[in-house]
């Protein structure tokens, strides 16, 4: 409320109002600078680990970073190095606990959403993380980022939004035979078998194709029915004994009807 005041009362002569004034810009730069002095050393902080991570120091690294998060109460992006780094040094729980404050700061943040969606990921949480990971691919648009959803949406059995999600990270690189192959495997969920086999044929006929794209031809040839196609497939540097017993459990895999724990079985296969 403005108070009014009549012309009979006293005023504060001028010279003491100015000299209160001033004090009270002096006070607020005194607490600018206070500001600023934080925000300035978080900066530094921050191009410091920056740079000594690229070196890979990442545990003085991650000491910066820790440093610099103490000092940021409003800085989501901060938060989002700090969870980074955390991840990388092999402590999920920590990621997501910078990762959730990025978003208390940040809600869009969707750095800090691709972080906490690859941690649930990375967890087995395959629901929460196409939850998280889908506002967050959108607004990355990366290769990465779609893949992950697509995983994500693999292991919680929607094959369709998988396609879906992959083609979006093919269409960024039309060359990348990893998000090749991840289109098979959720067209083999999907029951598109034919389709399936006529995709991972194009990936294991590229000079650039690798063991890990052979046993996927495998599985999903087994997974088509065809045990003698499977079984004449070259993988790189097998034994004979490991590729035999890939076959016999991807033989098994025709047998589980539920599209998720079929998906869990596949990347469990596919990673052997």
């Amino acid at each position: 409320m403005i108070k009014r005041y009549s012309r009979g009362l006293s005023v504060v002569p001028l010279m003491v109002a100015v000299a209160m004034l001033s004090g009270c810009v002096s006070a607020t730069n005194e607490q600018s600078a206070a500001v600023e002095r934080p925000a300035s050393e978080q900066s530094k902080l921050m191009k410091i680990a920056k740079d000594i991570d690229a070196k890979g120091e990442s545990g003085t690294a991650l000491a910066l970073y820790e440093r610099a998060a103490e000092m940021s109460a409003n800085d989501s992006t901060v938060h989002v190095k700090l969870g980074d780094a955390r991840l990388k040094d092999g402590d999920p729980d920590g990621a997501e606990q910078a990762y959730r404050a990025a978003l208390q700061i940040n809600p869009q943040d969707a750095k800090a959403l691709l972080g906490l969606g690859t941690v649930q990921l990375q967890r087995g949480d395959a629901n929460a993380a196409a939850r998280t990971l889908a506002p967050a691919a959108q607004a990355v648009n990366s290769v990465s980022a779609y893949n992950k959803l697509g995983t994500a949406l693999v292991l919680s059995g929607d094959g369709a939004a998988a396609e879906g999600a992959f083609a979006k990270a093919l269409a960024l690189q039309p060359a990348n035979l990893d998000t090749k192959t991840n289109i098979a495997l959720a067209q083999a969920l999907s029951n598109k078998l034919p389709d399936a086999s006529t995709s991972m044929n194009s990936v294991v006929t590229s000079p650039l194709a690798e063991k890990r794209h052979f046993v996927n031809y495998m599985i999903i040839l087994s997974l088509s029915g065809d045990a003698a196609g499977a079984r004449a497939i070259d993988v790189p540097d097998m034994p004979a004994n490991q590729k035999n017993q890939i076959l016999v459990k991807a033989a098994k895999l025709r047998s589980i009807q539920d599209p998720a724990k079929r998906a869990q079985a596949i990347g469990l296969l596919a990673s052997a």
